[in-house]
Parts: C-alpha cells; sequence; structure tokens
C-alpha cells in the first residue's frame, strides 16, 4: 500500500540465495505493462550480477493510459517516488539488499521516470539505464552513474528530451573528462570517471517484423545495460 493505493509488482528473485544483491528496478512505459517490457527489455540472465528483478506496475490515468504521476505534481515530487521509496524499504526487510548497488530501468514514459528518479533520489540510486527518455526536473540530488541511449530520429521522444536529461545528470558532476567508450556493441560518449555517464546514439530504425520504428528498445540495450551496472559494482565504472 502506497498512499492509500494498492500498488503490484513482479518480483524476480535472484539465482544464488546468498547476499547481498543489487536490486534493479524497472519501469515500464505508457502502453506496455510491466509484464510485457519484462519480456523486451531482457535483462535477466544477462550480465554477470546475480541481482533482484522487481518490475512495478504502474496505475492509469483518466485516459486509461499508464502514467507514474498525477496531474499537477511538483516536477520534483512525481507521484510515484514514494512508490519507488515503498519498495526499497519493503524489499530491504525480505531480502538481503546491496544498498549500495540500486539501479532503475525504463524506456519511453519509463524511462523519463527512471531518469526523473535517479535524478531526485540521487542518494539511493547508483544508477540507470534507460532508452528514448526525458527528465522532468534539473534539480538533482547526489551523482547517478547512467547509460542513456537515443535514436536521433525518435519523434515520439525528441532527441532533445534526451540531451536534457543528459545535461541535468551532467549539472552535479565537476568538469570531467569526456572519451569515447563503448558498451554492449553501442558506440557511446562517456563523461567522468569512477561513476560516469554515458552518452549513446543509435540506429535501430526497423523492428524484428520490418516496421520503421526508432522509437523501439534496441537490439542488445538489456544486455548492455547489465554489463554496464556491472561494471559500476565490480569497480571498473
Amino acid at each position: 500500500m502506497v498512499d492509500g493505493r494498492e500498488r503490484r509488482f513482479i518480483l524476480v528473485p535472484p539465482r544464488n540465495g546468498e547476499g547481498p544483491h543489487p536490486l534493479v528496478v524497472a519501469f515500464h512505459g505508457r502502453t506496455n505493462d510491466n509484464e510485457r517490457v519484462r519480456g523486451y527489455y531482457d535483462l535477466e540472465g544477462t550480465g554477470d550480477l546475480d541481482a533482484l528483478f522487481v518490475y512495478p506496475a504502474a496505475d492509469t490515468d483518466a485516459s486509461g493510459r499508464f502514467a507514474w504521476a498525477d496531474p499537477g505534481d511538483a516536477p520534483e515530487d512525481l507521484r510515484d517516488y514514494a512508490f519507488f521509496d515503498r519498495l526499497v524499504a519493503v524489499l530491504g526487510l525480505e531480502h538481503c539488499l546491496d544498498l549500495d548497488a540500486i539501479f532503475v530501468v525504463g524506456h519511453s514514459l519509463g524511462a523519463s521516470f527512471a531518469n526523473s528518479l535517479a535524478c531526485a533520489r540521487g542518494d539511493v540510486i547508483r544508477g540507470v539505464g534507460s532508452v528514448a527518455g526525458g527528465i522532468s526536473t534539473d534539480a538533482c540530488r547526489g551523482r547517478v552513474a547512467g547509460l542513456l541511449l537515443h535514436n536521433p530520429s525518435d519523434r515520439l521522444v525528441p532527441l532533445s528530451e534526451g540531451e536534457r536529461a543528459r545535461d541535468a545528470l551532467l549539472a552535479v558532476r565537476p568538469s570531467s573528462p569526456v572519451t569515447e567508450t563503448s558498451v554492449g556493441g553501442f558506440d557511446c560518449i562517456r563523461y567522468g570517471e569512477g561513476e560516469p555517464l554515458l552518452w549513446c546514439l543509435h540506429g535501430a530504425d526497423r523492428t524484428g517484423a520490418g516496421r520503421h520504428y526508432p522509437h523501439q528498445w534496441p537490439p542488445g540495450a538489456g544486455a548492455a545495460i547489465m554489463e554496464f551496472f556491472g561494471r559500476l559494482v565490480g569497480g571498473r565504472g
């Protein structure tokens, strides 16, 4: 229960019973529910992290579409920040969590929420992996590592929105080196060391069925995100 509302989520336990375990919280978008994105995010079983995976279910808005906020919410205090806080608290009582390895993931609306949450809860979240997301606020707390993927041809969430999210997460960093790098087959610009921000443009314009859809979750994104999180936990950044 969160603020009088019953909230639901899919919980996937770690492979090994011994902890502490990283926690990966993956948020779905406006039209696909948590069960569906669990399938196409393809986070589980990739990389070296034996993590606890959680896929929260959003409430619907007046139009019947999913939403992580209520109309009129302050940009720095969206409704479902409280849902995330409650999830971490409850799961921390029931599982042995590595509180230095809490990560958030999202696509589209879920990516915008994950980026915003990482900005607002930078003292709790270690890293964010997002595809085609914006951000609700630029008043970030703490330095969160990030892997932000975006297609320049995306018209549903324009590249400028992704750049705004990138810049908000960079604003809390001191001046840092900028280098080229790659993760999971994606070429990226890397900002900083230790807790870096990776900005990765991709060109996956067509789905497996051949449909033109630059807003898609590109093949390999889940593996790249989990590889990035694994580098953070392994101290390789």
